[in-house]
């Protein structure tokens, strides 16, 4: 992605939901990436809980120098595994889904609660399909992601990505630089870049003291992170750079909302502007999330706990352990 060409294989899955007998909603996120939604009615929908299945049919991109044995999208078996980009990640999962759908239709059980298979795109760049699905109206009373997993019952951490920029209220040329940072010089000015690079070690140091003060069942020490990923600055080397900006990526736990997190880091960096004589008169901006990380640059991914004791999760491990 952003190919916008998965219209062939979503045309392909609502062919078969349609076969199977399910009702099908596609529609276009964007140009030639369309969602399908399969929706096979209950015969009781209005006594017994519904079921979300879900998974995307968009994968990693292949980049130049990755060492491929062979042709990345023509899959090979090898020692009984399927090799092939997105044979994990998530063409196999769904799969799964689709042939667990084929199994229970050809052995003519019929559910009584309503089934919703939901093929999605987007999801490896933030594109967010699922989210347009939420946005459309599909709800259940539980959902299934058949994403690659390593089986724990633990929630899911979110991720959020925003800007801080720096903006001079002034511009300055490149000869002017000594009067900054000479005694007597008179000139009080900064450059973007310079004072860029103290808010990143200030967010070094927000994500140490989270490392240390925040913990979650499951997660690894330190997964919350402040990562800065992308940074702009600058408009010419004959000029004291006047703009900066970075784009920061951070994780958290799933007991943490990400207008939390966005406001520890805020006030965080804005206290420490406070004690910057020139970030005091020239504060940090924040702009956080968007609905896409190619066209927006920015993207939201909430956080979710999952009840160890809800119904769906002690049915589903039941299941496992049978199958297991």
């Amino acid at each position: 992605p952003p190919a916008r060409n998965t219209d062939g294989i979503q045309s392909w899955i609502a062919r078969f939901l349609n076969e199977m007998g399910f009702s099908i909603d596609k529609w276009d996120v964007y140009p030639g990436d369309p969602n399908v939604v399969g929706l096979l009615k209950g015969t009781d929908a209005a006594d017994y809980h519904s079921l979300i299945i879900n998974g995307h049919v968009d994968v990693a991109e292949v980049k130049e120098d990755e060492d491929w044995e062979h042709a990345p999208f023509h899959p090979i078996e090898k020692n009984g595994f399927l090799i092939g980009r997105g044979a994990s990640d998530m063409k196999g999962g769904m799969a799964c889904l689709l042939f667990a759908v084929k199994l229970i239709r050809e052995a003519g059980i019929e559910l009584p609660g309503d089934l919703i298979l939901q093929s999605v795109i987007g999801e490896e760049v933030g594109e967010a399909g699922t989210l347009e699905c939420c946005k459309r109206g599909y709800r259940a009373d539980f959902a299934v992601v058949a994403d690659t997993s390593d089986m724990h019952i633990q929630g899911q951490g979110g991720v959020i990505t925003g800007w801080i920029e720096i903006k001079s209220s002034q511009t300055f040329h490149d000869g002017t630089r000594r009067n900054m940072i000479h005694a007597g010089g008179g000139t009080f000015g900064a450059s973007a870049i310079e004072k860029m690079a103290k808010i990143i070690a200030g967010l070094g140091e927000l994500e140490r003291h989270w490392s240390i003060m925040k913990s979650y069942p499951g997660f690894k020490p330190g997964t919350n992170t402040i990562n800065p990923a992308v940074i702009e600055g600058g408009r010419h080397a004959a000029f004291i750079a006047d703009e900066c900006r970075l784009w920061i990526t951070v994780h958290f736990y799933p007991n943490e909302t990400h207008d939390q997190v966005a406001a520890e880091i805020e006030d965080y960096i804005n206290r420490l502007s406070d004690s910057d004589i020139w970030l005091r008169e020239n504060r940090p901006v924040f702009k956080w999330g968007g609905s896409s990380m190619i066209e927006d640059r920015g993207e939201i991914f909430p956080a979710l706990e999952v009840d160890p004791g809800h119904p769906g999760v002690s049915a589903l491990t039941v299941s496992h352990e049978k199958v297991k």
